[in-house]
Formats: C-alpha cells, structure tokens, sequence
C-alpha cells in the first residue's frame, strides 16, 4: 500500500463573527502538531454590503423590537471592530508557534476570497458559530460552500468538541485511499492509534496495514464497516460511537461537505476533508 505521510504546508483559518475562540485555539495546537505555517483570515465579505444595500433589505433583533432596515455604516463598523478583536486574540494564541504565522483581513465575494488564498497543500479550517441561529445564516452557507469549491483540504470544527484525545480515524472507501495516509501522519504526530474504517466491503489487505503500523511503530485498529456511501453519514456517524475518536479522515467525493458537518455535528469532533489523489 503506498503510503505517505502527509504534505500540508498551511493552516488557513477562515474567521466569520460569531467563531468560537476555540477554533483559533485548535488551530494553533494543529499547526504546531503538523509544523505548519498558520494564516488567519477574517472575511468581510462584500455580498452583505450589497445585501444591505437593497432597499427592502431587513434585519431582525431579537431585542431591538423586531425588523429593521439593514444600516450599512453600523454594519461596517461592527465588523471593524469584530475583526480587531479577532486579531488580537489571534495573534495572542499564535505567538508561540515556531513557524511563520499572519493575520489578513479580507473583503470581497468569500468564494473568489477563499479561491484566491488557498493552495493544494493548504487546510481550510472552518469553525461553526456557536449558536443555532449563526450556523443557519446565509453568510455561513456561503463559507461551507466556498471552502469546498477550493483546490484544499478542509477542515470541518464543531462548536462543541467532545474529545482532544483519543484515535484517529480515517475511512476508507478504496483500498488505497488516502485518508489512511493523512490520517497515519496526525496519528504519529500525536502519538495516537489509527483506525481505518473499511467501508469498501474488506477490499483493504489487512495484513498489509498492520505491517505499514509495525514499521513506524504505529498501533492500527482495522475494521470493518460494510459499505456505507457519504450519503448516509448518519449511518457511519453511528458506527464511529464505540472509538472515541477525536478526529476523523474522509477523503472528498463529489460532494458540498454535507458528510462532514454531518459527522462533526453527530460525533462532536473535527473532520477532515482531504482531496482524492
């Protein structure tokens, strides 16, 4: 089986308002697991200017006595000041990281944004608001869908994490999957197990695995989880209870990443997504 261990060069942390500062934090703790350089974007994009711009336009607050018309400069100037806070506490979890580390602001369209900054060896880390209400908006649809739309692997944060230990997962939909690659590499890096989920109906020698574990000193669990396509992510989601894992591997089908979000939000831990060879 033709393994490598991973070839990610950067994080790239894609900041709305309303991120958990959790995110930043676990960014920070992957780049210095994985060595990689740290990039932290916070997107103003420009499409809620133009939203605000149109003359029926409305905003609901809860408790400002239900729906009013969008102001542009308070919208402006809420996201200034959002974004100063979030380079502040950026720069104050990335200060000890040994590799390069910068914080941008970005404004246009969040797609040709993200599509503009990101690369084949990147991650995209994409953490969900905390609240119901934020994770339902249009702007964070507009981020999910971006990241996927990009030439990189993406990350998938929970709000809520479960686990910051424990196993890392990866499944496997064909016998040379490269999940199992990336997923080798972070367990190594984080001195955990790997355990590969066959769901590619025991296509995947399991005696080759074991070898690949043994010569890095690596403990690999294999198992099998019959056939389960990424449109029935609740199913694996379900099959992932009795790991406790803290971090799950998928290699990217033609798909918008509703699996991802799926699992992160079932099992309460990221998700990566990583590119097919």
């Amino acid at each position: 089986m033709p393994i490598e261990l991973h070839n990610f060069k950067r994080l790239v942390l894609g900041l709305q308002p309303g991120a958990p500062e959790r995110t930043m934090r676990l960014a920070v703790d992957l780049a210095e697991l994985l060595n990689l350089e740290l990039l932290g974007i916070f997107l103003k994009d420009t499409s809620l200017h133009n939203l605000a711009n149109i003359p029926f336009a409305r905003e609901l607050r809860p408790l400002g006595g239900g729906w009013h018309p969008i102001d542009v400069k308070e919208l402006s100037h809420d996201l200034d000041v959002t974004a100063r806070s979030a380079e502040k506490l950026f720069a104050e979890a990335a200060k000890r990281l040994p590799t390069q580390w910068r914080f941008e602001v970005a404004r246009g369209p969040m797609a040709a944004t993200i599509a503009a900054v990101s690369q084949t060896s990147d991650i995209v880390m994409i953490g969900e608001p905390g609240s119901v209400a934020e994770r339902v908006t249009q702007q964070f649809s507009w981020l999910i869908e971006a990241a996927f739309r990009s030439a990189a692997a993406v990350m998938v944060v929970p709000p809520q994490i479960a686990r910051v230990q424990g196993p890392i997962v990866a499944v496997a939909t064909a016998p040379n999957d490269p999940s199992i690659a990336v997923a080798a590499g972070i367990a190594l890096a984080a001195n955990e197990e790997l355990v590969v989920v066959d769901i590619c109906e025991n296509a995947i020698d399991d005696a080759r695995i074991l070898a690949f574990g043994a010569a890095r000193g690596l403990t690999i669990r294999h198992i099998i989880g019959g056939r389960i396509t990424g449109a029935n992510a609740v199913s694996l989601a379900h099959a992932l209870r009795a790991l406790h894992e803290h971090l799950v591997v998928l290699t990217r089908s033609a798909s918008d990443g509703q699996p991802a979000l799926i699992i992160a939000a079932e099992r309460r831990v990221p998700v990566l997504v990583i590119e097919p060879r």
